[in-house]
């Protein structure tokens, strides 16, 4: 079966469309994308907990409101249990933070919604962007936890500070958690996956930062990737051997380039199983 996105795709080459395709078309043609991810000993209560990522808006001149908004209306379909941003909610200018916010401010989730900061957060200057999100009344995680409770049973969900502009520390954020408790770790940046405290659980960090390289070759590779791990963290599901997993979303928005190719946008829908 084709898809709305293909067959949208092959419209604009065969039209010799690539710039309309890389600029206009796919920078905004948002791929819903639901995974399962099995955490050992999940409480029945939630087994099957739905954590809706949106990451990586980065809200400007190119990213603009209309099309956050939509992507608000999207997840809003999902009806998630959770909903979790992981950071970069602008690219470079201060003043797009205030109403990137106040759009993302409209996500529904049973359980609410918490947030974490991206290193593209830290341009807007100290402390701007903590206020920001704190009179929208969104939890802002910054080596830090909540608890999520049901029916007698608890998942933790951690954040930490941003890995390039500030100092992640994933032992603080789970200092008194039991070790009984799975984990979920919000980090904007995947490389800090590498970099967990030896012996501390981590079940599944949930990422951003990378974009998927915002370009990629027709067999997936991507021309540039903003990690130090080459195309390990490009997208997706990845398993390392410390037994923590990490999921890696191709975000919403564009930075530096205002272009995707072969790398649309992604609106995450996580569904935890035991």
């Amino acid at each position: 079966m084709i898809s709305r996105r293909s067959f949208l795709k092959g419209g604009a080459l065969l039209g010799g469309g690539l710039l309309l395709e890389g600029f206009v078309v796919e920078p905004r043609m948002v791929d819903i994308v639901e995974t399962t991810v099995r955490i050992n000993g999940l409480p029945a209560a939630f087994n099957g907990f739905r954590v809706c990522q949106i990451t990586d808006v980065h809200h400007s001149s190119v990213v603009g409101l209309e099309y956050i908004r939509k992507v608000v209306e999207e997840a809003n379909r999902l009806s998630p249990d959770l909903v979790v941003l992981t950071g970069d909610y602008i690219d470079a200018s201060r003043k797009y933070m205030a109403p990137s916010i106040e759009a993302l401010s409209y996500l529904k989730a049973r359980c609410g919604t918490l947030a974490i900061l991206g290193n593209h957060d830290h341009f807007t200057g100290s402390g701007y962007a903590e206020d920001v999100i704190a009179s929208h009344k969104i939890p802002l995680l910054r080596n830090s936890h909540i608890y999520i409770e049901s029916k007698g049973s608890a998942l933790c969900v951690a954040g930490v500070a941003d890995f390039l502009e500030d100092t992640p520390d994933a032992s603080v954020a789970l200092k008194g958690v039991d070790p009984s408790v799975p984990r979920l770790l919000l980090s904007h940046h995947p490389d800090y996956a590498e970099a967990l405290p030896a012996g501390e659980r981590v079940d599944l960090v949930i990422s951003g930062h990378t974009h998927g390289g915002q370009v990629r070759l027709p067999f997936g590779h991507a021309l540039v990737m903003p990690s130090s791990y080459g195309q390990k963290y490009s997208g997706g599901l990845v398993k390392l051997d410390r037994g923590t997993q990490v999921y890696v979303s191709r975000g919403i928005g564009v930075s530096l380039i205002p272009v995707r190719f072969n790398c649309p946008p992604e609106l995450t829908l996580i569904k935890l199983a035991a």
